[in-house]
């Protein structure tokens, strides 16, 4: 758990404790940089934890270099002959590089090469007959990266990671619960079996509701016999700042009666759907492609029938507009702050318009997304790298990369999820960032991503801080509902723009309230449960 309470010892003490430190200070003259925490963190899971642990850093602490040294000090001491990493399919060049060049050893990506290191993809360990194989290989170590994949105890991610022989396990996941209780559960159970008993017993004992605990303090102990978690709060990591930038577009007529047609066709279905007891999820989906792009929106009202007769209307409209207002923005953008720059955003076809257009203007720009293969995207973070390029991503693209060597950030379009949003600045925010990084939000005016965006920026200030325990309070804030449908009823339920900012404030003033209770995950050592307390469990912070 996070270890608050407590000094971290300096650096030169804790290195007198590594056995593996004689292997690896020559790589700390070549640039490898420690931290007291990242150590600590490894003497805690191999002394202390058995080699059995989930490391549940904030993004951009260095879990990468965490498990090298768990590899390594496991090694010194005689104890493992034999690792497998498992890692997302785009994170496969990252992790080989990263332990060559910082830890001199070359992992092998080859299941059917011989050495002792592999990094292996996967989704190709899942498929047999690989699958079988890796079962019965006696792994002295084994590693997953992005672990919150593990979550579903009926996919093959978890199954295979459940059947592996291995003596030491080691989880690395910034968010080892993403939506319930019940996914630590699973997690903690891989790693430690036994640790919460069966999962009866653990309902039983500390779930409130799905995302609430009860009995705090006994969870958080129990926690700490197999979670080491981080944040910058604690461990003094200074990183640059971050210099914001609104950018405020202005609808092109056609665009302006898109958007007024849509939405008003969006408020009528929504309020109708309530009434019937339908799913409001697809009217979302809508919302938010609307908000990034025509090109984006088209696939999905080619099939909202619900429509009638306005869906030719509309769609007629969407195609009638090849170049938005944002898209010309963007290359003004570009041309005034050059250099570098990452540009996101949430939807494929926004990107190849994005893409389309940047090119025409004779500006270098590709297309970064989850359907490249790992040689795609070998090149295209080479090429990135190599010159004042633009790359333009998706989320699935960006996950897990590590960008630091770009500092201008654009967000074309922003998710309703502010976690997602911290994700995507996390790729280029984090350790080894030499500059102040800037981050250019783009918006259009008069529309619901005019609000969304003053929430965050105002009330949550997402963008101006790191803000830790960001996935806690928002868990919390979304106890009464997922984040995203209690935006959707504040714009879709009230016709007065009034009504609208009174309660994006109320949902604002919400998040601050939660933010200064609550500290990850619900434990803090002021916590107590609702029994002991008196409190009806719906008014209880933890």
């Amino acid at each position: 758990m996070t270890r608050k309470s407590r000094q971290t010892p300096s650096l030169e003490h804790l290195m007198g404790h590594l056995h593996c430190w004689p292997t690896i200070a020559p790589f700390v003259d070549k640039g490898l940089s420690l931290h007291s925490y990242q150590i600590d963190s490894v003497l805690t899971v191999v002394n202390h934890l058995q080699g059995r642990a989930i490391l549940a850093d904030e993004v951009g602490l260095g879990k990468t270099i965490e498990a090298g040294l768990i590899i390594a000090e496991l090694k010194a001491q005689g104890l493992v002959d034999r690792v497998l990493i498992l890692v997302p399919a785009g994170l496969i060049t990252q992790w080989i590089q990263e332990l060559k060049n910082k830890f001199g050893w070359q992992a092998l990506h080859n299941a059917h090469d011989q050495g002792w290191l592999w990094v292996l993809s996967i989704d190709t360990a899942k498929r047999p007959p690989l699958y079988q194989q890796l079962q019965y290989v006696p792994w002295d170590l084994v590693i997953v990266d992005e672990a919150h994949h593990l979550k579903n105890t009926k996919t093959l991610n978890y199954q295979l990671v459940e059947g592996l022989q291995s003596r030491y396990l080691v989880l690395l996941t910034a968010t080892p619960m993403e939506n319930e209780l019940t996914e630590l559960y699973t997690l903690v159970n891989l790693v430690k079996p036994g640790l919460f008993g069966n999962y009866l017993r653990f309902y039983r004992q500390f779930i409130l509701d799905k995302r609430t605990p009860k009995n705090a303090r006994a969870l958080k102990k129990l926690l700490s016999q197999v979670m080491v978690r981080n944040q910058r709060q604690d461990v003094g990591l200074s990183l640059p700042p971050r210099e914001v930038t609104l950018w405020p577009i202005v609808l092109s007529e056609a665009e302006r009666r898109l958007y007024d047609t849509m939405t008003h066709a969006l408020k009528v279905e929504y309020r109708q759907r309530l009434q019937g007891n339908q799913t409001v999820l697809p009217l979302i989906t809508l919302q938010r492609e609307l908000c990034s792009s025509p090109q984006a929106l088209i696939p999905t009202l080619e099939s909202s029938t619900w429509l009638g007769s306005l869906q030719e209307e509309l769609l007629e409209l969407a195609r009638s507009i090849p170049v938005t207002a944002k898209i010309r923005a963007i290359s003004d953008l570009i041309r005034v702050i050059g250099g570098k720059v990452l540009i996101f955003t949430e939807y494929r076809a926004s990107q190849q318009m994005i893409v389309d257009f940047l090119r025409d203007q004779g500006i270098l720009a590709e297309a970064f997304h989850g359907g490249l293969t790992r040689t795609e995207r070998d090149r295209l973070i080479a090429w990135f790298a190599d010159g004042d390029h633009v790359l333009v991503s998706t989320e699935a693209g960006g996950q897990g990369l590590n960008l630091q060597f770009c500092h201008q950030l654009i967000n074309f379009d922003l998710p309703w999820n502010p976690m997602r949003i911290e994700q995507r600045i996390g790729r280029v925010h984090r350790m080894g960032q030499e500059h102040p990084v800037e981050i250019y939000n783009l918006f259009t005016v008069d529309t619901i991503e005019e609000n969304i965006l003053h929430l965050l920026h105002e009330k949550i200030d997402l963008f101006r801080h790191v803000i830790g325990e960001l996935d806690v309070i928002l868990r919390h804030l979304e106890r009464r509902g997922s984040l995203e449908k209690r935006l959707l009823d504040i714009f879709f339920w009230e016709d007065d723009r009034k009504a609208i900012e009174m309660r994006l404030e109320a949902l604002g003033q919400e998040f601050l309230a939660a933010r200064r209770r609550l500290s990850w995950p619900h434990l803090d050592k002021s916590s107590t449960s609702p029994e002991s307390t008196g409190q009806n469990p719906k008014e209880s912070v933890n």
